[in-house]
């Protein structure tokens, strides 16, 4: 099963770079789960989630006295547990570089 979301809304800096983070996170662990998605739809998926952060960076600041909470943006994602799904893709690799070793 496939999925692709997009979340649409007024946005402020901080609560832009919250969604992105968690969704460019989950990404990176959810997306490479089939050899169709490890090829092409997760690394495509994360190149554009590139553009949509330099967009996200360009958004004004939080103004005091929103109607809603400000999400927390939280820590960077290169601090997350989410990171370590980069290995997947790795992983994946390993695995059919073994299966072409050991079938020769």
């Amino acid at each position: 099963m496939m999925r692709f979301l997009r979340l649409e809304g007024p946005f402020c800096r901080n609560c832009g770079m919250s969604v992105w983070r968690d969704m460019t996170g989950k990404t990176m662990v959810q997306g490479w789960w089939s050899p169709v998605s490890l090829v092409l739809f997760t690394p495509f998926t994360l190149l554009w989630n590139l553009v949509v952060r330099a967009r996200i960076t360009k958004l004004p600041p939080p103004v005091p006295g929103q109607p809603r909470q400000q999400l927390d943006p939280g820590v960077p994602l290169r601090q997350r547990p989410y990171m370590l799904g980069l290995l997947l893709p790795v992983a994946w690799v390993a695995f059919i570089v073994f299966q072409a070793v050991r079938g020769t």
